[in-house]
């Protein structure tokens, strides 16, 4: 029954009983009226408190919305804009697991930027389109450099696959890794929290909402893949998971003298 069916009937009773109380009490008898009507009125301000408006007699508890971990399969796909440079320069520090400098070897260097460097890992396939034309030239990745860019990229070493290529040094093109299937737990993006350097989600328990650690991986749309830290199944926090987070930051800090 919706809110005016409600009142209709909450009214209907308040004029039954009204039309009650006068039959009974009607001449010489009105002071006892006013008092059964001044019942009846209380009766029926109870009745709107418990039935009309039950939200306002015993309002739920306030409680962060949360969503469930869920798992899925997804392919990583890497691209990024290459250049063609020559080998001397390994000698210093060579990468590990490129092949030894060579005047004749030539080999790409590319920065990759996002989530999905995470998923960079030596002897990934893919394959390197000249700027200016040609056939696409399969490579592979021989090195994943340890330290970020400057500008927060991660460089890759990569050599041809097979037979010479025919590069020239300096020479530019596109590059597309394509990495393997990998399956792990995603949750929304919103649900992640970054404190302190780290990422963090807010697992729910029977007692309260633990904050736990996670590593993130991918994101893909709406949803952020979890490299560790948090199974397939586990409810986290998702909506205000900020605010619950940060919910008592107050008690620790000491107020001013």
């Amino acid at each position: 029954m919706g809110l005016r069916g409600k009142w209709r009937w909450m009214l209907r009773l308040n004029m039954a009983f009204d039309m009650l109380c006068y039959m009974l009490y009607m001449p010489g008898k009105l002071r006892r009226y006013g008092h059964i009507r001044g019942v009846v009125a209380g009766l029926f301000c109870a009745a709107c408190l418990f039935y009309v408006f039950p939200a306002a007699a015993e309002p739920p508890a306030s409680a962060a919305g949360t969503v469930k971990a869920v798992k899925k399969t997804f392919s990583v796909r890497l691209r990024a804009y290459a250049r063609v440079e020559p080998s001397l320069g390994w000698k210093l520090l060579p990468p590990k697991g490129c092949p030894p400098a060579s005047k004749e070897l030539l080999w790409l260097k590319a920065s990759f930027y996002g989530t999905d460097i995470n998923s960079l890992r030596a002897g990934l396939a893919g394959s390197f389109a000249p700027e200016r034309g040609g056939a696409p030239v399969k490579v592979r990745v021989c090195s994943v450099f340890d330290l970020l860019e400057p500008d927060g990229g991660r460089a890759v070493a990569m050599v041809a696959v097979g037979t010479s290529p025919g590069w020239l040094s300096g020479q530019l093109g596109a590059v597309t890794l394509k990495g393997p299937s990998r399956t792990l737990a995603a949750v929304p993006t919103r649900a992640l929290v970054l404190d302190r350097g780290r990422w963090w989600v807010l697992v729910r328990t029977p007692k309260a909402n633990v904050p736990r650690a996670v590593v993130p991986g991918p994101s893909r749309g709406w949803l952020t893949f979890i490299e560790s830290g948090l199974s397939p199944g586990e409810e986290v926090v998702a909506d205000d998971a900020y605010l619950e987070f940060h919910r008592n930051i107050a008690g620790s800090y000491q107020p001013p003298d």
